[in-house]
């Protein structure tokens, strides 16, 4: 049987445990971005998504195809809008990381949407050539400051913490899994301390010898992540931000440096 996709075609959709809107949410997916379809049952489609997440979704937040979509432009600005042609009606909502299928036209990109209606938007799109460094990795990281923390969020509407870290990450066309413990486990080779961490590294913190959550390393003792909203905070007990509990919590770091080679 021929491979069927699911074309997301909204800004951001949320991803349920169960074909039901009252069902958890596990996480979301982003517009452009195509999935595998596994199964179905009455409105909704069972996906697989580019990480291997998989979850169910409905069929009024894409389109069912037999390829997926030929996105060839990245989102870089936090919110957009896709208009008519003639820029006075607003047909969809952009937000970063969205894929879009587009071409430069008028001062803006003319866009085919993945239900094949066509607009035009102003908002920031390109492709990211630009190769990851740390200092990079941290300047993303810290243009999401202040977003809230959302369970199952990989998006400026709201992110958790393995999310954002993800999405940090996929900017620079690393790909990351979804989880926590995940990430956790997929860099156990690269395991460090804390005082070795380096800027974009990352810390790892348990409950009950069970990983639960991730940030970002900064220097000196400071870090980013997704707690409440996206901060900053320190393992530095004389720091205003010091978080004693996140201190208390921490079970290991992990380099990056066999990814980005530094």
């Amino acid at each position: 049987m021929k491979q069927k996709y699911f074309n997301i075609n909204a800004s951001v959709v949320n991803i349920y445990s169960d074909p039901d809107f009252k069902s958890a949410v596990v996480t979301q997916g982003l517009l452009g971005e195509s999935c595998e379809i596994m199964d179905s049952k009455d409105d909704w489609f069972n996906v697989n998504q580019w990480d291997g997440y998989s979850g169910w979704i409905h069929k009024h937040q894409g389109i069912v195809a037999d390829k997926t979509y030929d996105a060839n432009l990245t989102v870089f600005e936090m919110d957009g809008i896709v208009t008519k042609k003639n820029g006075k009606t607003v047909i969809r909502d952009l937000t970063f990381g969205n894929l879009l299928n587009g071409k430069p036209m008028n001062g803006g990109f003319s866009i085919t949407l993945p239900d094949g209606e066509k607009g035009w938007t102003g908002t920031l799109l390109g492709r990211m050539t630009e190769q990851p460094t740390r200092k990079s990795i941290i300047r993303l990281a810290r243009s999401f400051m202040g977003v809230p923390y959302l369970w199952g969020g990989k998006s400026p509407h709201g992110f958790d913490c393995s999310g954002y870290i993800q999405t940090i990450y996929k900017t620079f066309n690393i790909e990351l899994p979804r989880d926590t413990y995940q990430q956790a486990d997929h860099f156990k080779e690269s395991t460090i301390n804390m005082e070795q961490a380096k800027q974009a590294d990352l810390h790892f913190f348990e409950n009950d010898g069970k990983i639960t959550h991730v940030a970002l390393a900064e220097e000196n003792g400071y870090f980013l992540h997704a707690q409440g909203w996206v901060k900053e905070e320190s393992f530095d007990s004389s720091a205003p931000n010091f978080n004693s509990d996140l201190k208390n919590k921490y079970a290991c770091s992990v380099s990056m440096e066999p990814i980005l080679g530094t």
